[in-house]
C-alpha cells in the first residue's frame, strides 16, 4: 500500500500502562509482526529512515544504557549501504589472519549481540539506501537464514548467521559488547578494543553464542529504505519474496503545508510502547490455523478454502509469466490475517480476509511484476479483473497498466 508518515499523527498513551497507539504506524506494525524484514520504498525525502528511528524512540525502555544518547536510541542501528558491497562480510564480518588471527566484527553483528542482552525490547536495524548495492549478494546469508525461523519452546529461533565454532575459536566477548570499533592495523599483532560496556549479562549471552552461534534474535526487525531510480539496483524476486514491501509516497492534499503543522521532534517516551506491538509471535501458517480453529473451527475451514481459492485464481491471472506465487505467500497471508484478527476479534472474517489479500497483493505480489507489452499486456488485463475487490491493488494495477501503454514497459515502482 501507499503510506506516508505524518509527523504529528494522533497518538494516545496511558502513562500508567504504557499503552500506545499511532494509527499511521499500524500498517508497518502488522507487517513487521508478520515478518521482521520490511522494505520501505519511495522517492527520497518522504520519511523512510525517520519512521524507523521514531519507532525505536517510541519503544525504547527506560534503561540508562539505551537512553544515553538523546539523538539516537540504543535499540536503533543505522547502517549505510555502500555501492561496493558484493558479499556478506560487510555485515557479518570475517576471519582475518592479518597480525594475530582474529574475527573482524561489524556494527551489525555487535548490534545483534546487544539485542540479545535486551531480549524483550524491539531492536531496529535501518539499512539505508539498501539497493545501492546488489541486495541478493551482500544480504544472501541473512535472507536464507530468515526463512529458517521457527518457534521452539515459545521462542522464535533461526539457523545461525555465524557458527558457534567462531565464538569458541576467538575470544570476542570484550570486543563484541564494546561500543567502540575494533582497531586492528595491518602491522598490529593484536586488536585493541575499548573496555566492555556494562550491559549486565554479557557472560550468559556469550556462552549462548559459543553453544548455538549468532542467530537472528527474535526481537530484531530489519528495515531497508529504498529509492528506485537509475542509480540503484533492481530487486530480484528472491529479495521481494522474503520481504514485506511498503510503498511510501507524499500524501494527497497539500503535504508541503501539512509539513509545517505536523512537524514534531523525535524523543523518548515517558511510557514506552509495548514490545508486543512490534514483535512476531508466529512463523507458520499451521500454528495460525490451530489458534484460529480453537476460536472457531467452522470459520477456519471456510478461511482455508477461501485462501486456497484466492491464490489459485491469482496464479491463473499470472499464467504465462514468471511471477506466480507459491507457499511462502500463502504462509504470510495467513500470518497477516492472524495479525488483523488479533487487532479486532469482533471484525467480520470476510472483511479481514479482503484486507489481508489486498495488503499481500501490494506487499508481496505486485512488487514482483515487471516487464514489457509482450509479457504483461494480457496478464495485466486479467489482474485488473482479479483485483476488483481489492481497492489498493486495483489502483496500483491501473497505474502499472497506464505506464505500460506510455512506455511499453512497466513495474510496480514509479
Amino acid at each position: 500500500m501507499n503510506y506516508q508518515l505524518n509527523f504529528g499523527d494522533s497518538e494516545c498513551a496511558s502513562e500508567e500502562t504504557g499503552d500506545y497507539e499511532n494509527k499511521s504506524h499500524a500498517p508497518y506494525l502488522r507487517a513487521m509482526r508478520t515478518k521482521p524484514f520490511l522494505l520501505l520504498a519511495g522517492i527520497s525525502g518522504t520519511g523512510k529512515s525517520r519512521i524507523v528511528k521514531q519507532m525505536a524512540f517510541d519503544s525504547c525502555p527506560k534503561k540508562a544504557a539505551l537512553r544515553s544518547d538523546l539523538t539516537s536510541p540504543g535499540n536503533y542501528c543505522l547502517i549505510e549501504v555502500k555501492p561496493n558491497w558484493h558479499d556478506s562480510t560487510e555485515l557479518l564480518g570475517y576471519e582475518s589472519q592479518i597480525g594475530k588471527p582474529h574475527y573482524r566484527l561489524t556494527p551489525f553483528v555487535k548490534f545483534l549481540a546487544k539485542a540479545m542482552l535486551y531480549d524483550n525490547t524491539p531492536f531496529f536495524v535501518c539499512l539505508d539506501e539498501m539497493n545501492l548495492a546488489p541486495v541478493e549478494q551482500y544480504f544472501a546469508e541473512f535472507l536464507s537464514v530468515l526463512e529458517s525461523r521457527t518457534k521452539v519452546d515459545g521462542h522464535i529461533v533461526s539457523e545461525p548467521l555465524i557458527k558457534a565454532e567462531i565464538f569458541r575459536k576467538y575470544d570476542m566477548k570484550k570486543s563484541l559488547f564494546s561500543l567502540e570499533e575494533e582497531v586492528a592495523a595491518y602491522s598490529d599483532t593484536s586488536a585493541t578494543v575499548e573496555p566492555v560496556s556494562a550491559y549486565g549479562k554479557e557472560e550468559d549471552v556469550y556462552n549462548t553464542l559459543k553453544e548455538h552461534g549468532l542467530r537472528i534474535p527474535e526481537n530484531v526487525i530489519v528495515i531497508g529504505t529504498v529509492n528506485m531510480d537509475e542509480t540503484t539496483h533492481q530487486f530480484s524476486r528472491k529479495v521481494i519474496d522474503r520481504a514485506m514491501t511498503i510503498e511510501m509516497n507524499l500524501p494527497e492534499g497539500n503535504p508541503f503545508m501539512d509539513f509545517f503543522a505536523n512537524d514534531s521532534e523525535l524523543a523518548y517516551r515517558t511510557s514506552p510502547a509495548s514490545p508486543s506491538l512490534y514483535l512476531a509471535t508466529e512463523t507458520k501458517a499451521s500454528d495460525v490455523v490451530k489458534a484460529l480453529a480453537a476460536d472457531n473451527a467452522e470459520k477456519t475451514e471456510w478461511l482455508k478454502g477461501e485462501v486456497a481459492a484466492f491464490l489459485t485464481k491469482l496464479n491463473d491471472a499470472l499464467d504465462g509469466t514468471p511471477f506466480k506465487v507459491a507457499y511462502r505467500v500463502q504462509n504470510e497471508l495467513m500470518l497477516y490475517f492472524n495479525q488483523l484478527w488479533l487487532d479486532d476479534k469482533t471484525a467480520h472474517w470476510g472483511d479481514i480476509l479482503n484486507t489481508s489479500c489486498d495488503q499481500i497483493l501490494m506487499m508481496k505480489v505486485l512488487p514482483r511484476v515487471e516487464g514489457d507489452e509482450e509479457l504483461l499486456e494480457k496478464p495485466l488485463e486479467k489482474l485488473t479483473a482479479f483485483c476488483e475487490p481489492y481497492p489498493n491493488a486495483l489502483k496500483k494495477i491501473k497505474e502499472m497498466t497506464e505506464r505500460l501503454g506510455l512506455s511499453r514497459f512497466t513495474s510496480f515502482w514509479p
